[in-house]
């Protein structure tokens, strides 16, 4: 399953490199440098990388999670978001190994904590899973959720969402969620 997925990531970079480059180009000439957003996320058997997006927001401009309308984020951001095209460069993570199409999203190191997140010893993260479709608009959940730290609320619902997928994986339910994940992302 493992070569698999990135024999499926090698051919899709190629196969979008077209589109990858207009995106790039575009991103280039509205936003500047960098076109590439890389940000330290744990991973399978709790080791860091690097995950890699479109940049969407102003560079360096201040806390971890987005809210709604948040200021930071650009026009060809905020396209690159609704979309999900932001999301296209982590081909390059599953190519690496880090990652997979479907599992558990790598959480950065301000929120992980190791007793909360043992599934990563048992399967790698990936780019779309229960969470990810579930709370597909995450910055809108976050702002209903409101207070100072909303997602410290959010959290805990997406580790059971994660722990239940560990305990329930296979190739069905994968499939499954690939499906899903491409129906949310055109009809959201």
């Amino acid at each position: 399953m493992e070569l698999l997925s990135r024999i499926i990531a090698f051919i899709l970079l190629i196969v979008l490199s077209p589109f990858l480059i207009i995106i790039s180009t575009i991103c280039l000439i509205s936003q500047g440098y960098p076109i590439l957003f890389k940000q330290e996320r744990v991973g399978f058997q709790y080791r860091t990388f690097k995950i890699y997006k479109f940049r969407t927001m102003k560079v360096n401009s201040g806390p971890l999670i987005t809210k709604e309308r948040d200021a930071r984020i650009t026009f060809i951001g905020w396209l690159l978001r609704k979309f999900k095209i932001d999301e296209i460069p982590q081909l390059l993570n599953i190519l690496k190994g880090e990652m997979r199409f479907i599992g558990p999203r790598p959480e950065v190191l301000e929120y992980f904590e190791e007793s909360s997140f043992s599934f990563l010893k048992k399967i790698k993260p990936g780019i779309s899973d229960f969470s990810s479709i579930i709370f597909r608009d995450e910055s809108k959940v976050l702002d209903k959720i409101g207070g100072k730290n909303p997602y410290a609320d959010l959290l805990p619902i997406k580790l059971k969402l994660s722990e239940y997928y560990a305990k329930n994986k296979s190739f069905l339910l994968d499939i499954k969620l690939v499906l899903i994940t491409m129906i949310s992302i055109f009809l959201p």
